[in-house]
């Protein structure tokens, strides 16, 4: 009887997750989404992650190009790495906050470097590599921020 109790809980618990999963991607799914990574493989892992919950992402190996990208094409979101080759996410965040005050973004990192200034420039920062939980907040946050 406590094994059956246990496994309700736990799937209505799944259940619910996965509900609000589905809920919340179905609000943001139409956002243009940039992400930008330096290492190949964390990219492209990423990339395919963001590609769960949104119909449109481009990526960019680095702060220029990211930037680049950005000049080019409306984006509601930027995801971005911090320590990256010619432009780093920080001054990539600063550059493109100075074109779009509106723009939502995510900092993912695994290097040590001040929260403050992460704080004061991005909506959202995490450790990478980002998961479901992460992105349950993120989605919510996007959701508040453009009133979907």
């Amino acid at each position: 009887m406590m094994v059956l109790v246990l496994r309700l809980s736990f799937q209505s618990k799944e259940f619910f997750v996965d509900k609000k999963i589905k809920e919340l991607k179905d609000k943001v799914k139409e956002l243009n989404i940039l992400y930008c990574e330096d290492e190949d493989d964390m990219r492209l892992g990423t990339e395919l992650f963001l590609n769960k919950f949104f119909v449109s992402v481009d990526s960019a190996s680095d702060g220029k190009i990211g930037f680049d990208k950005f000049k080019e094409k409306k984006y509601h979101v930027v995801f971005t790495d911090i320590m990256m080759p010619n432009m780093d996410g920080l001054d990539m965040l600063k550059s493109i906050s100075e074109i779009d005050k509106d723009i939502f973004t995510v900092t993912l990192t695994a290097s040590e470097v001040s929260e403050d200034e992460i704080k004061r420039i991005s909506d959202l920062y995490f450790r990478k590599p980002i998961t479901y939980e992460n992105m349950i907040t993120v989605m919510e946050k996007i959701v508040d921020k453009f009133n979907l």
